[in-house]
């Protein structure tokens, strides 16, 4: 199964990625935001959409 199997939407803000799909427990939709650059290891999950991008676009990478 793919990536873009699992996940429904994927977009990027910088180095950082969001992604959404269902919930594995509730088949709710959840949001998760994560840095993409080497060794950072930055992520984070949220119940929308909105929140995430705010996460993406707040996140300031220290590995630059």
């Amino acid at each position: 199964m793919g990536l873009y199997e699992i996940w429904s939407e994927m977009h990027r803000v910088g180095t950082t990625a969001i992604g959404g799909g269902p919930d594995r427990r509730t088949g709710e939709m959840k949001y998760v935001a994560a840095c993409e650059a080497d060794d950072c290891g930055w992520s984070a999950a949220y119940d929308s959409y909105e929140a995430a991008m705010v996460a993406a676009r707040g996140h300031r990478c220290p590995v630059r």
